[in-house]
């Protein structure tokens, strides 16, 4: 059956074909949970921080103006499409199919996404232990339904079918033919409307982003999104201040049987964002966050893991300038060790609004704490917890722990629905007697008295948007390597990806 299930995902490559080149043709359409203008739902406003692009090459601020989905798609509200008048888009009719000709909160509500991406690499993991080149291509194909029965009361059910076509390994994330990504009830409490202040519980499976994606996101880049089994708490009002709590377990990935719960994880959490006051521009994150791993390994300890975070969020924009800086300290214990870890990372940027093409100069500057001493009794590996694996680039190379780094990017706009950014990242070791960890977590570059310095990362990315249905995107990385990697046999990398997406 299995073997079945796997060579029937060929087929939808074609439609996907077809279905783009329909696309293309598509108008524009409003979308989410935002309030519609009455007149135009072409000026809908998406946060880019919440687009369905926003995990997309990361090195350059999210694109100001995405395509309205988001990406969280159970947070879409097509109640507004009650109105004849308001449904300019071929899919609205799939978008909103009214329950009960009474309640316009009465509705069911059908969307997807089927992305297509072709991944080349030389020198995978620095060419160290074989990994040489390797290419393949990645299909993605999502479809979920998001039944409301009324203002209070939803069900929330995705599907998700990945494959990789070639190469020479094949990750679990990669290749997961057909499994269920994610399923919940909601019930409202409270003022159910978009700017009401109400809180919901939500049991069941879902994914979960919350901030910048440092420490909880959606793991746009590969195939098979992260997701987790439990329950959450959202509360929110009209002065869009949000508290979020949860208990779940990671939901692990498995090739060709049914996506279970890890037993061996637990993850919990608060989460609070607030604005600060209505003109500055400011917005402040809060949170505490608590891992548990009855099966953790890190060069310096190993055993159960259970792992206090801590962290602030500062972010904004004042004028022209845009910034995003968070700090994170993490307590607990990893068998007989104390862990001691933390965390800084920032993202600022400034838009000359009124030169040509819009360009934007970003700087971040990131450090994450590593151990620097095995025999003290203390972990100080910073562990990034569900990070967006695409965390300094598309590449995905490593972990955000026992690193330090500077990222310069400039970001342009040629035309509005076009998108390029150019990268530069310079990368150390935070502490040469701790290891350089792959995004799976296993060490990628062994403890070394070598130079700190890991390598320069030069990157070239661009992203079209064809219409509010198609994006296209590119992206390049070139790594020029260090003492780090050649006292460990490696060399440079490059890295190359392109890949198209169908959203409706």
């Amino acid at each position: 059956m299995n073997q079945q299930i796997k060579t029937s995902c060929v087929n939808p490559m074609h439609l996907t074909a077809v279905l783009m080149a329909t696309a293309i043709t598509l108008p524009a359409m409003a979308a989410d949970y935002i309030a519609p203008d009455s007149q135009h739902t072409e000026t809908q406003f998406v946060h880019p921080h919440e687009s369905i692009l926003a995990e997309d090459v990361p090195f350059g601020a999210p694109n100001a103006k995405p395509p309205p989905y988001t990406m969280l798609r159970y947070t879409e509200r097509y109640s507004y499409l009650a109105d004849p008048a308001k449904r300019s888009d071929l899919f609205d009719t799939f978008k909103y199919i009214p329950l009960d000709v009474d309640n316009p909160e009465s509705y069911l509500s059908f969307g997807g996404e089927i992305r297509e991406r072709y991944e080349q690499s030389h020198n995978q993991a620095f060419g160290i232990k074989g990994a040489d080149s390797d290419h393949y291509g990645l299909q993605r194909i999502m479809l979920h339904a998001d039944l409301h029965a009324n203002e209070r009361l939803r069900f929330f059910v995705q599907g998700i079918s990945s494959v990789q076509f070639g190469g020479e390994q094949k990750l679990d994330v990669n290749q997961n033919p057909l499994d269920l990504q994610q399923a919940f009830v909601d019930y409202t409490f409270g003022d159910p409307s978009p700017n009401g202040n109400r809180q919901t519980i939500r049991a069941g499976r879902f994914s979960m982003s919350y901030g910048s994606g440092r420490l909880i996101a959606t793991r746009a880049g590969p195939n098979t999104q992260l997701k987790f089994d439990g329950l959450q708490f959202i509360h929110s009002n009209e002065g869009n201040k949000k508290l979020y709590a949860f208990v779940t377990r990671p939901v692990k990935e498995d090739r060709y049987e049914a996506d279970r719960p890890n037993q061996a994880q637990t993850f919990s959490g608060i989460y609070a964002s607030t604005p600060l006051n209505a003109t500055s521009g400011a917005n402040v994150d809060a949170y505490y966050l608590n891992y548990r791993n009855e099966e953790a390994t890190y060069v310096g300890a190993k055993g159960i893991e259970n792992r206090h975070t801590l962290g602030l969020r500062w972010f904004g924009k004042n004028g022209q300038w845009d910034y995003d800086w968070e700090a994170v300290a993490q307590l607990g214990e990893v068998g007989d060790k104390d862990i001691r870890a933390w965390t800084f990372a920032s993202d600022t940027g400034y838009t000359f609004k009124d030169l040509a093409w819009r360009p934007r100069l970003g700087i971040k500057a990131d450090i994450a704490s590593g151990d620097s001493n095995k025999k003290d009794g203390k972990l100080e590996t910073f562990n990034p917890l569900f990070f967006k694996a695409n965390y300094f680039n598309d590449a995905a190379f490593f972990r955000p722990a026992n690193l330090a780094d500077i990222h310069a990017s400039l970001q342009m706009q040629p035309r509005e629905d076009l998108t390029i950014t150019f990268g530069s990242d310079f990368i150390w070791k935070h502490t040469k007697q701790d290891a350089i960890y792959a995004t799976t977590g296993r060490a990628l570059l062994p403890a070394s008295d070598a130079s700190k310095y890991v390598g320069t990362a030069l990157e070239a990315a661009a992203q079209w948007k064809v219409n509010r249905h198609v994006v296209a995107t590119a992206s390049y990385v070139h790594m020029y390597t260090g003492s780090q990697v050649d006292k460990a046999g490696g060399g440079d990398i490059d890295y190359l990806a392109t890949w198209v997406s169908f959203i409706w």
